[in-house]
């Protein structure tokens, strides 16, 4: 005797060919909720006033972008200007635990940007290693950082138009994300500082114990190194047809986990005929060492992009 189960119930209530139209039935049902969701509408932007002095203008933008699928954030430092005046910009990427904000209030990021006379712009990036995402959606990151957000910046802001007055500059995963974007888009960016990158994620191991980590790097870089290299710093350098036209800034602290590899990097510059002496310090991977160093490299900037 047959024993009954659910599939049995299924297979005696229902031909082949029901079975067959059911399936297809739930697979167009499936495909039309995601083109729909493909296709809808990107909300609409946002601007609000954050702080005013006679100084400063700090501004939060929320613009639409296809790239992510949704609003963009950046926080916007700008020093007061006379009428007509222009200045520079500086792109300040942040670390993976962090946010504008916070970026904002651990650099001293507006006090220097009025004394340097730059613009500070601030983006939120989430977990992206400002990368284009290889296996997940709504994720092109490089493209919203270095092509749309200058695009949105320029258009609201007294920006200094050209690469000769555009930087960009990051922590940790944000200083990835600088020698990343730098030497992928050289025509975009005249200065390029690195403060403890995190210049070795793409080269990391997989690790149970790290397991988030290891989801990010698969989803983000790919699943093998030959798709990983093509975000590798040290791999873009090498191919790179010049990278001394870059006025580069790099610091790390001396205790800092990923020191190891910042030293290489910079190794790595001086062997492609960059003349730069990095800045280290006994300290950690920490906003305490970030802080210390933030001077030198907004005068590093101003210098660079007058």
């Amino acid at each position: 005797m047959e024993s009954w189960t659910p599939e049995n119930r299924w297979s005696r209530n229902h031909s082949p060919k029901t079975r067959s139209n059911i399936a297809l039935l739930v697979i167009s049902a499936a495909l039309l909720a995601l083109c729909m969701s493909c296709n809808k509408p990107l909300p609409a932007e946002s601007v609000q006033l954050v702080a005013s002095t006679p100084s400063v203008t700090i501004t939060d933008v929320r613009f639409p972008t296809t790239a992510i699928g949704g609003l963009l954030w950046y926080r916007a430092i700008v020093p007061a200007v006379s009428p007509g005046e222009r200045l520079p910009v500086l792109y300040l990427l942040r670390g993976s635990n962090s946010d504008p904000a916070e970026v904002q209030q651990r650099s001293g990021a507006v006090e220097l940007a009025i004394a340097s006379r730059l613009i500070v712009i601030l983006p939120e990036a989430g977990y992206s290693y400002y990368t284009n995402a290889k296996h997940r959606r709504h994720a092109r990151w490089e493209d919203a950082i270095a092509l749309d957000l200058p695009r949105d910046v320029e258009s609201r802001f007294p920006v200094l138009p050209g690469r000769a007055h555009r930087g960009i500059a990051g922590i940790s995963m944000g200083g990835y994300g600088a020698v990343k974007l730098s030497l992928k888009h050289p025509d975009l960016y005249a200065f390029a500082a690195n403060m403890s990158g995190s210049l070795d994620i793409t080269r990391r191991p997989t690790s149970l114990k790290r397991w988030g980590q290891s989801w990010m790097i698969w989803t983000t870089f790919g699943l093998t190194q030959a798709e990983r290299n093509k975000e590798d710093v040290f791999e873009l350098i090498d191919q790179a047809a010049s990278v001394d036209n870059i006025q580069w800034f790099e610091s790390c602290g001396m205790a800092d986990p990923l020191y190891d590899v910042n030293a290489r990097f910079l190794h790595h510059l001086h062997q492609h005929g960059v003349v730069l002496d990095g800045i280290s310090s006994p300290g950690f991977h920490d906003w305490e060492t970030w802080g210390a160093t933030m001077p030198a490299m907004f005068h590093a900037a101003g210098e660079a992009l007058r």
